[in-house]
């Protein structure tokens, strides 16, 4: 599932026109709230609680479903049971197969919409493999822990070590040339 979401929904992300993207992050944004006022509803202590989360995110979704709405597409979002279930039949119209395989995607891997991020280094989508990565691979986070104040700290106490290592060899080999001669 992450090699598909990153050819037809990541890749596409980072190439797309800026119009069609801005209407999809729209979507993934919104979908991302819902996600966590369901899974908010789902750990509710009290009626209460739930009926507040029930009453934020019918706000939300109804704000999702009129972004859906533009894809000429049977597409609608629901909240029962303490979560989110998708509904829909999309229908591409010509020119749109790419957004329309994205929004499809988004609906169809609702719980999974979350994953959907930024690098923190490159700025670049990609779609998460586990719940915390925040990087789209080795040398992103390596390039951002690199410019991080407290490797850079930890760079600068071993280089202070490390020359007084170097400073004392070579104190102890011209010592060494001194009683040779």
């Amino acid at each position: 599932m992450v090699r598909w979401a990153n050819l037809n929904l990541v890749d596409w992300l980072n190439q797309a026109k800026p119009a069609s993207v801005r209407r999809v992050l729209e979507i993934i944004d919104l979908a991302q709230h819902a996600h966590r006022i369901a899974e908010e509803a789902g750990t509710a202590a009290s009626d209460a609680q739930y009926f507040s989360c029930k009453c934020r995110v019918g706000t939300v979704l109804s704000k999702l479903n009129d972004a859906l709405f533009r894809y000429n597409c049977k597409a609608s979002i629901r909240f029962y049971g303490a979560s989110l279930h998708r509904h829909y039949l999309p229908v591409a119209k010509r020119g749109e197969r790419p957004e329309i395989v994205a929004v499809a995607f988004l609906i169809e891997h609702l719980a999974l919409v979350h994953r959907v991020r930024r690098c923190l280094e490159c700025q670049r989508w990609f779609f998460g493999i586990t719940e915390h990565q925040k990087y789209c691979g080795d040398n992103c986070r390596k390039r951002h822990a690199a410019r991080g104040a407290e490797f850079l700290e930890q760079r600068r106490l071993y280089m202070r070590g490390y020359r007084q290592k170097q400073k004392a060899t070579d104190m102890r080999a011209k010592k060494l040339v001194e009683r040779g001669k």
